[in-house]
């Protein structure tokens, strides 16, 4: 189970169980003491610890067993000052960076904030008001720090996430967030079925502007393509690079007509487009209609190539995965 976890899944099994096997030596010896509310209080975190461990290891409800670890972590350290007195005030520096390291920057902070206040209600009567300050001065730099880092980190992790999900040529997504969005769709239309299309495009002879014009010259056209079908797309369509001078649109909740429609469009703006002096460019197309909800991503894929394939039969063309082909500029069926 743990081979296939993240990193913070891998850390939120471990944590506990080492917190549970920390815990149970102290419960025991305040049984032994009869010191009952601290040994009851710490066999109850115990046994949530383990809890907590279990559901981490076999990965199950891991966003919930984050907070709940976390809230664990805040009721403990606060209870164990409320029943011991000053001498627990340790424990809630761990807490306080444990905090930011589960839950989100803005979940953290609040929660850091509300712990705070609690530590300043249960140890001002225990406190003289320097000592007091000192803690609660000390409390909030570990949480200014961990707050610091935290949100540094997010933003690291979500520069990352957009380079991993990007071409950087054409500033478009790549093939990784084709699969994801692809998925997510067939995951959506399994729910409630509403009409999604595939369209897979390939510029007609790119090896040939490589070879006569240059790879330069060729990036640039690839750019330029992006631009203009961008231009076409909605908010919430999708256009992927998957490799090459191929990429695919996943135009959102629109069926196999209007499918063809826009790639009719897309494929004449593009042929009128004048990308290189004296060489037309343009593009063919294979269009897929998800309807079958046991279709795989790989088999809808292999709809659309089938369908691309044919168009590259003729260029400058679109064709459908069944019926008529689309291939001159007025968009004249043609068997």
């Amino acid at each position: 189970m743990l081979a296939r976890s993240t990193l913070q899944q891998r850390i939120l099994c471990v944590m506990p169980c080492l917190s549970a096997a920390g815990i149970l030596p102290l419960t025991i010896y305040r049984f032994i003491q009869a010191e009952w509310d601290m040994a009851l209080l710490d066999l109850a975190i115990f046994i949530l610890m383990c809890i907590i461990g279990y559901f981490a290891y076999h990965r199950k409800h891991v966003s919930t067993i984050r907070l709940l670890f976390c809230v664990l972590a805040v009721i403990g350290s606060l209870s164990t000052l409320y029943l011991k007195g000053e001498s627990q005030l340790f424990w809630c520096y761990p807490t306080i960076a444990m905090l930011f390291y589960f839950l989100t920057v803005r979940v953290a902070a609040i929660s850091s904030l509300l712990t705070l206040i609690g530590v300043a209600i249960l140890a001002a009567p225990l406190l003289s008001n320097l000592l007091l300050a000192n803690v609660l001065i000390t409390l909030m730099i570990t949480a200014s720090c961990s707050l610091a880092f935290s949100y540094e980190t997010s933003k690291q992790n979500e520069q990352l996430e957009t380079l991993t999900k990007t071409d950087p040529l054409t500033k478009t997504l790549n093939r990784r967030a084709f699969t994801e969005v692809a998925e997510r769709q067939i995951s959506n239309f399994q729910r409630n079925p509403i009409a999604t299309s595939m369209i897979l495009l390939d510029i007609d002879h790119f090896k040939t502007i490589n070879d006569q014009y240059g790879h330069n010259q060729g990036d640039d056209v690839l750019i330029k393509v992006c631009q203009l079908i961008q231009q076409e797309l909605r908010n919430n369509d999708y256009l992927f690079r998957i490799g090459g001078e191929e990429f695919i649109i996943l135009p959102y909740a629109i069926n196999q007509d209007h499918a063809i429609q826009l790639a009719i469009k897309l494929k004449e703006l593009i042929a009128e487009h004048n990308f290189i002096e004296n060489h037309r460019v343009t593009i063919s197309c294979g269009i897929a209609e998800y309807t079958n909800k046991e279709e795989t991503l790989k088999e809808w894929y292999a709809e659309a190539d089938s369908a691309l394939y044919r168009a590259k039969s003729t260029r400058n063309t679109v064709c459908p995965t069944k019926g008529n082909c689309y291939s001159d500029s007025q968009s004249r069926a043609t068997k």
